[in-house]
């Protein structure tokens, strides 16, 4: 073959315990692309993708190697004015050599060969045809390189190789690692498909998909075209930032409406709309900020009958009397009931009220299942208690 493409790493490397496999891998890497003074400045995007891993673990792995010694760094722009914004591109190079490694470590690694017990050179026992007792010219089936070593296990007599065993903290991180490679990896999906990402508080959108499990990755991500298809088809000129749609978990009004849709025939109700139910269900949306489906007085209901949990809501007061909710547990509790009971696109729950972020709710808690309330005044819900 000619032309070979070689890549060339520093022997201290290969025994450095602070090192992970990985960390090889990349260094590796590095020497495979560099250029005549030594540098590698690819694109860390195309150098995790061609070791098969996400752009953060590459860049711990760089981390890691430049911390111990063995690579070294510098800023690509150098040509930017001192006062300007840092940049985080840089280029690797590989050293071949640290002023502090012991290179006694390598004489004694060299002084190895002189051994007798050594694989290579030791003595073996022939059966007069210069063929190893053992048979065909190998140790017997089980016993590995000699007698006493396991099944398949080179050990070489008087090296003082331990097995290199991976400790649980070790494990753990890299656990960790992979969750976090599969959360950017979600971040950055979403970012493409969500139309007002560029203008999105990005912040808050890293805090409500950290918040999310891989199930639920995987769900807002296929509940994103259908959403904004719904919001189209209802007249919605506006759509919601994308940290609230993952924050309400949005993709999950579009299966409670699909069932209810399913089941139409058994599930919608038709309710006069001067009714106590009529009233508890305009009421009810009222509070989710939305407006339930008016036809000819009649109340259209998707979730079938009107249970005496919704009925309550009959004799709740005007918003005038309404309690502003801060506490996350009583907006969670409420955002859970309302996403149950409430269906189709609604508004956002939650707005600012100077420094603080709530909604005006009938109660501190939705109402119970026998349809008391659990903590509300009479002036707030129900006018006789």
């Amino acid at each position: 073959m000619s032309n070979p493409r070689l890549s060339i790493i520093p022997a201290g490397a290969v025994t450095d315990r602070s090192l992970e496999p990985r960390d090889l891998q990349t260094l590796c890497l590095l020497g495979r692309h560099i250029d005549r003074a030594g540098w590698c400045t690819r694109s860390q995007v195309r150098m995790a993708s061609e070791i098969g891993c996400g752009r953060a673990t590459l860049q711990r792995s760089l981390d890691r190697l430049y911390e111990a010694g063995w690579v070294e760094k510098r800023r690509r722009d150098t040509w930017r004015p001192e006062d300007s914004t840092p940049s985080s591109s840089y280029a690797y190079r590989v050293k071949l050599d640290r002023d502090d490694f012991d290179l006694k470590s390598l004489a004694r690694d060299a002084d190895d060969v002189d051994d007798e017990s050594h694989a290579e050179i030791a003595e073996v026992q022939e059966n007069g045809e210069g063929v190893p007792a053992g048979g065909q010219g190998c140790p017997p089936v089980g016993t590995g390189a000699h007698a006493y070593a396991g099944t398949g296990a080179h050990t070489y007599v008087g090296t003082k190789n331990d097995p290199l065993e991976r400790p649980l903290k070790t494990i753990e991180r890299d656990a960790g690692a992979r969750a976090r490679d599969r959360k950017d990896r979600f971040k950055a999906e979403f970012r493409e498909r969500w139309p007002t990402s560029a203008v999105d508080d990005r912040q808050r959108t890293d805090y409500a998909a950290d918040a999310l499990s891989a199930e639920e990755e995987k769900a807002a991500l296929d509940g994103v075209k259908p959403f904004l298809e719904e919001l189209k088809r209802q007249g919605r000129k506006t759509i919601p930032s994308g940290w609230r749609y993952l924050e309400d978990k949005r993709w999950t009004l579009l299966k409670q409406g699909e069932g209810s849709a399913e089941g139409s025939a058994s599930r919608t109700t038709s309710i006069d709309e001067s009714s106590e139910a009529g009233r508890a269900i305009v009421t009810l949306y009222a509070v989710a900020k939305a407006k339930p489906f008016v036809n000819r007085g009649a109340v259209i209901y998707p979730g079938g009958a009107v249970t005496p949990q919704l009925l309550a809501f009959a004799g709740v007061a005007d918003r005038s009397s309404w309690r502003w909710i801060t506490d996350r547990q009583q907006v969670a509790a409420w955002q859970a009931f309302l996403g149950e009971h409430v269906f189709g696109a609604r508004a956002p729950l939650l707005e600012r009220r100077g420094d603080e972020e709530g909604f005006y709710a009938p109660a501190s808690w939705p109402p119970r299942k026998d349809g008391t309330w659990s903590d509300v005044e009479a002036s707030q819900a129900g006018g006789d208690e």
